[in-house]
């Protein structure tokens, strides 16, 4: 307790230094930006392994976040392209080409078939020389000695081959194996169709020498069939939690290239991983810091709320990669900080700070877009379930609309991505969306207290704990100063109506006029709140020394504050709810009783500061106002108004409302509330002549029956009062 109190009272003479704390909001932010890249370089480099083809892997290594095995995946296509047969296309005029060949052929053989003049072996030996095909001269012979009839059908025989052979669907492709098969083809059909062998042996030799490729590989068609196959493989995936290395299995080049694609290969000091950290965590970082400085500069200059702020955030980072290899406390660390930092600083914030920490724990998990969106959206319902609190207890309702919205976030989600909601673990992840809302919950419950105190943050709900009546101080002040406490009381009342009807704090300014007397409970005879009638002890001091008994409640009300841990956002009330003012009436006793030494005023003012927010300027207007209407002996709503605009005119003329931020309209705007309320309090009860308060009694000893009914009263109050007692 002790130790909170030390700090509180750090950041409270930090507060009232007067300087600007612009520098140090700077150094806040630097060091949350250092300890970001400290987290996520860690996580990053804490995952990599030292290895080598060939080596045995040390541990079990898990994927952090899905990728792509672009290693396996080439293989895959590879495998498909091989399995696409390549294109091949037919040139027809080759066997035009040939056939004619083959006419010309004959027609020589023909000729010299027909030529009887010449020897035979003078024309064996001319057609071998004039078609070389490596035929014997004896069949040469054979062929010259055909009838011309013979040597057509022999022609005609040979025409059937060479189409057989290299018209068929194929062709005969530009290699090796198709033209020995074409030419091997034209022997199968030659042994058909000849049953001499000198003539099968003329027709066997004579077609395949005439056969030549005619069908030829298209590169292009090839090329763009095997990528087409190549192209409808899909990438083979890593999936998030899939093992990549076995511990004590052998390490192949493939696992080499998926620890790569992981950024999980130790390759020796890389800057890569440091760098990337570290502008990640200037572009969170300035993501706040940007929303702080347009958007809430007021907040941005509070040193507690942007130490808290940093804390949450680097805290929930570190949670964050604590839990990272738990996936059942996946979406507890964002909506937990959201809760807090809107419970602590402001639900703007808090909505920013689940945004950008979604992204945070995004990346530390490995860029899982379903925890990322899950955090954010239950970060969102934990800000909404808080923005408005009345005890402690309703951030735990706050809590089950987390779950339920991640809960359904889940399930959405799932649907949308085809997983079954028939299996028990799609159940299971959606059940733990449920819980992991209430655990934020009371893990925010818990840790706020431990951020209340230390940095003089003051939250709605230990404002309702402190207005609760059982507070010790407020107990003090009812037993040692009851006139006080019921002063304080009312002050709160007018004070709560008017800072709600110009957008303030109600509830604090409330809980502030609770307490802004509590240092009258120190000399309470000395204030006519506490006489009662009695004597009055300042009839027998000196002005000046009523008046430094009559300030010196300001200063015993802090000191009292001190004393029983209040919150700095309290104090505040005590010290500035008088501000500067006068204590006129001593000041003019003071005037009064004057011999000629002079009278300072300055020794009459209270030591102030004046008001330096909206809702403890209230406090001031207000407790002069509700002051003042008591001492009225026949407070109308006129007069009551003409009071309160007159402590108003006065207070903007003595200049206490210079630093309070009101304007002209809301003071309009108060002065109106307060003089609603202050009817409301002392209104007077109807005076009633003298004759009807006998009948009255009458007839309240009669219980009513018989004698003059109640109708006289409906003459003078204007209405029957049948049933009721007329109102006090």
């Amino acid at each position: 307790m002790n130790t909170q109190r030390n700090v509180h009272d750090w950041f409270s003479r930090l507060r009232f230094q007067g300087t600007p704390l612009q520098w140090r909001q700077v150094l806040v932010a630097a060091g949350v930006w250092l300890l970001a890249t400290i987290v996520f370089a860690t996580t990053l480099l804490a995952q990599r392994i030292d290895v080598a083809a060939g080596d045995l892997a040390p541990r079990t290594v898990v994927a952090p976040y899905g990728v792509v095995d672009w290693g396996a995946t080439q293989k895959a296509r590879e495998q498909a392209a091989k399995l696409v047969p390549s294109v091949y296309t037919t040139n027809n005029q080759i066997l035009r080409n040939q056939e004619a060949a083959l006419h010309k052929d004959f027609s020589l053989i023909l000729s010299l078939s027909i030529d009887q003049t010449a020897p035979l072996d003078l024309r064996e030996q001319t057609i071998a020389q004039a078609l070389p095909i490596g035929l014997p001269l004896s069949v040469w012979g054979k062929v010259l000695s055909l009838s011309p009839a013979s040597l057509s059908q022999l022609q005609q025989d040979a025409l059937v081959i060479i189409s057989s052979a290299m018209g068929n669907g194929n062709g005969v492709r530009n290699n090796k194996v198709g033209l020995a098969e074409a030419q091997g083809f034209a022997a199968q059909l030659a042994a058909q169709e000849e049953q001499q062998p000198s003539l099968r042996l003329f027709l066997a030799d004579f077609t395949k020498s005439l056969i030549v490729p005619n069908t030829f590989l298209n590169a292009q068609d090839t090329a763009a069939r095997r990528q087409a196959a190549m192209d409808k493989v899909p990438t083979v995936k890593i999936l998030k939690g899939e093992e990549v290395l076995q511990a004590g299995q052998v390490i192949t080049p493939a696992d080499i290239k998926v620890l790569q694609e992981l950024g999980l290969l130790d390759q020796g000091f890389n800057p890569a991983p440091v760098i990337g950290s570290a502008l990640l965590s200037f572009v969170l970082v300035a993501l706040i810091a940007g929303y702080l400085w347009f958007l809430r500069r007021q907040t941005l200059l509070s040193l507690p709320a942007t130490i808290i702020t940093g804390l949450i955030f680097t805290t929930s980072l570190i949670g964050a990669d604590i839990v990272k290899n738990l996936p059942a406390l996946s979406y507890l660390v964002v909506p937990t900080a959201a809760i807090m930092v809107t419970a602590l600083v402001d639900s703007g914030l808090g909505m920013v700070m689940a945004g950008v920490l979604a992204l945070g724990v995004a990346t530390l998990t490995g860029a899982d877009l379903n925890v990322a969106l899950v955090s954010f959206f239950g970060g969102l319902a934990g800000v909404f379930g808080v923005t408005r609190l009345s005890q402690r207890y309703d951030i735990i309702r706050a809590g089950v609309l987390v779950g339920i919205v991640n809960l359904l976030a889940l399930a959405g989600l799932d649907i949308m991505q085809g997983a079954a909601l028939s299996q028990a673990t799609t159940w299971e992840t959606l059940l733990w969306g449920l819980l992991d809302g209430i655990l934020a919950a009371v893990l925010a419950m818990g840790s706020i207290p431990f951020l209340e105190g230390p940095f003089g943050i003051i939250t709605s709900m230990k404002l309702i704990e402190l207005s609760n009546p059982n507070q010790p101080l407020l107990r003090k002040l009812l037993v040692e100063a009851p006139g006080t406490y019921h002063h304080s009381i009312m002050v709160g009342n007018l004070a709560e109506q008017a800072t709600e009807a110009v957008g303030g704090n109600s509830l604090l300014a409330r809980v502030g006029a609770y307490y802004h007397d509590i240092g009258k409970s120190k000399r309470p005879y000395f204030f006519v709140d506490n006489q009662f009638g009695a004597d009055n002890p300042h009839d027998k001091l000196a002005p000046t020394v009523s008046a430094l008994i009559i300030s010196s409640h300001v200063r015993d009300g802090i000191e009292l504050a001190r004393q029983y841990h209040l919150p700095d956002a309290i104090v505040q009330f005590i010290r500035e709810h008088h501000g500067t003012t006068l204590i006129s009436f001593f000041y003019h006793k003071a005037l009064a009783a004057d011999t000629g030494d002079g009278v300072l005023e300055e020794d009459f003012r209270y030591d102030g500061p004046r008001p330096q927010s909206k809702e403890t300027a209230i406090v001031m207007l207000a407790d002069a106002s509700e002051a003042t209407s008591r001492t009225l002996k026949h407070p109308t709503p006129q007069t009551i108004e003409q009071v309160v605009r007159k402590i108003i005119k006065d207070r903007l003329e003595d200049g206490q409302l210079d630093e309070s931020n009101l304007t002209l309209k809301e003071l309009d705007t108060i002065a109106r509330t307060f003089t609603r309320v202050l009817t409301g309090m002392f209104h007077q009860r109807i005076e009633y002549p003298e004759s009807v308060l006998k009948e009255m009694e009458r007839s309240r000893g009669r219980g009513n029956m018989g004698g003059k009914p109640p109708g006289i009263i409906r003459k003078i109050g204007g209405h029957s009062t049948r049933g009721r007692h007329p109102h006090a």
